[in-house]
């Protein structure tokens, strides 16, 4: 899946993990990576991400997000994004993360959003969506996973800290 240098709009695949701090303080957590089957284009490997993110007991946010872009004519490495994120929002099952990061040398902002569908072969397929944006939130709004596509590789899990 090949993902679009402009203000919304890709979708992606990666992994969520949960757990609890080590103060015992149940936070929003999300943690972990995957990869979509094919790319957009259909002739190669899909893209691949990895991520962080954890609001601590303190109130601050910490983690990145990495991924590589299986874009046509990079030689097979892709397009590489890295990012800081600033923000984590988890409701139910669904975790909302922001950040800055860089995308070809420029600086970008991003929106991940994944959907935990459950764990093991009665649960449906994950679902993740990227987004490059110039107001990178985590506000939820209603559509802003409309893109979200089926992660056919990896797991996601969600922790709600309420």
């Amino acid at each position: 899946m090949s993902f679009t240098r402009i203000s919304a709009a890709a979708a992606l695949a990666f992994v969520v993990a949960a757990g609890v701090p080590a103060s015992g303080g149940a936070t929003d957590k999300a943690t972990g990576g995957g990869q979509i089957l094919v790319s957009s284009d259909g002739r190669g490997p899909g893209d691949t991400i990895a991520f962080t993110a954890q609001r601590r007991t303190d109130g601050r946010v910490v983690g990145n997000v990495n991924v590589i872009d299986r874009v046509q004519g990079a030689g097979g490495k892709g397009a590489h994004f890295k990012g800081d994120v600033t923000c984590i929002e988890a409701v139910g099952n669904t975790a909302k993360i922001a950040g800055v990061g860089t995308l070809d040398g420029a600086a970008t902002g991003f929106t991940l959003i994944v959907t935990d569908n459950g764990e093991g072969a009665n649960a449906g397929n994950d679902l993740i969506t990227l987004q490059y944006t110039d107001d990178a939130t985590c506000e939820r709004e209603d559509g802003d996973d409309d893109a979200a596509v089926e992660l056919a590789r990896g797991n996601a899990q969600v922790t709600d800290g309420l």
